[in-house]
């Protein structure tokens, strides 16, 4: 079966975490993937543009022609850097979509295409297609742009490095977050209760597919990256793995290339890297329970950093937002109505209705009076 690798952001427990958002890791859930044919779309939504550059084909707004801009000057570099690591000569051949929102990711596809509204990346390896999306969903926050498409287009690499033999779902998610060199202290932190708990998901129970409960997607995918991290560590692991996608490659089943490539069964490799978990985390609780004000102090920071990141951004998609409102072209005969309000500020205000979803008000405890139309505050 084909499969669709998804990329997601999702929130974690620590309240001020989730609100910050800047350490919640990518999820990554297994689609079905339409066939190629089902993932032709017909003419492209308004203020979108599409073009070759080399074997890459590119979909875009206008109104994000700079974003995009450096997305295709560090495309090249990052496939070659993923192939290079992977050891394998795979075609470049690849198209990229990128949208505004996770919304409009829908109209760079064929109707009824199932995509995930959640999710900021989406690779569909078999048709070597990548969808991105410049905002988070629910946040409007700027993905890591660079990192999100590396993870895609990682596997790409990776489906077509082993020439499209079946993976665990476990084993293609490790590689691409380790392949797009994510890190996150919230996936740490995950690991270690997981560990701490005695609560760890066996890799069998994730090579079909990930949970659905959000707390057991994160755990799960913490230990694909950390697993796969076990098996890349060190000069010889690097050459293990690359020798385990020569015999993939090859049409050999996972578990035979296993023994294979590392000399001993996955099950010895899964209790070996349990043993390095008890090691890593073994003292972390005495090391925390002193640590209660560095882990507010640090919580309160992100949310400073996540305001000030969300007002920037915003800046951002109002810009695109004006840029992409229609022209409308009024006849030299016809006088504009007298009371007409000017099309910036309309929109301006229309933006911050949008993006704020709700109106400034003011402070009724300061007496204001009205003007020529206009507020007065008194003091």
């Amino acid at each position: 079966m084909l499969f669709a690798l998804v990329g997601v952001r999702l929130a974690h427990a620590e309240p001020a975490m989730r609100l910050a958002q800047a350490e919640a890791p990518a999820v990554h859930i297994a689609h079905p993937e339409p066939t190629a044919a089902n993932l032709e779309t017909g003419p492209l939504p308004a203020g979108y543009t599409s073009e070759n550059d080399g074997s890459v084909r590119w979909t875009y707004p206008l109104a994000a022609t700079d974003e995009v801009r450096a997305l295709r000057n560090s495309q090249v570099r990052l496939w070659h850097r993923v192939v290079a690591e992977l050891g394998a000569a795979v075609p470049a051949n690849l198209d990229i979509r990128v949208a505004i929102t996770p919304e409009q990711m829908r109209g760079l596809v064929a109707p009824y295409t199932p995509l995930p509204g959640y999710a900021d990346g989406i690779a569909f390896p078999e048709a070597g297609l990548v969808l991105l999306t410049l905002t988070e969903p629910e946040t409007f926050l700027r993905p890591d742009m660079q990192t999100v498409m590396t993870h895609e287009l990682s596997h790409v690499a990776l489906h077509r490095a082993v020439h499209g033999t079946p993976l665990p779902r476990w084993f293609s998610e490790g590689v691409a977050v380790q392949q797009a060199q994510e890190s996150s202290f919230n996936r740490t932190r995950t690991l270690w209760e997981g560990t701490l708990r005695g609560g760890l998901l066996s890799l069998d129970a994730l090579s079909t597919a990930f949970p659905v409960r959000h707390s057991a997607i994160d755990l799960a995918y913490a230990e694909s990256a950390d697993f796969v991290g076990f098996m890349m560590s060190g000069g010889d692991e690097r050459a293990r793995f690359r020798s385990l996608l020569r015999e993939l490659a090859n049409g050999r089943a996972f578990p035979d290339a296993i023994q294979t490539a590392y000399h001993v069964p996955l099950g010895y490799m899964e209790r070996e890297w349990h043993s390095t978990l008890t090691q890593r985390f073994g003292r972390w609780p005495v090391l925390f329970m002193g640590l209660t004000s560095i882990w507010v102090l640090g919580a309160v920071l992100l949310v400073v950093g996540y305001a000030r990141t969300r007002a920037r951004h915003r800046s951002t998609l109002q810009r695109w937002a004006i840029e992409e409102a229609p022209v409308v072209t009024v006849s030299p005969s016809a006088a504009p109505p007298p009371t007409a309000a000017p099309p910036t500020a309309a929109a301006q205000s229309s933006l911050d209705d949008f993006f704020d979803n709700r109106r400034a008000k003011h402070d009724p405890g300061i007496p204001t009076v009205v003007h020529d139309g206009r507020s007065h505050t008194l003091h």
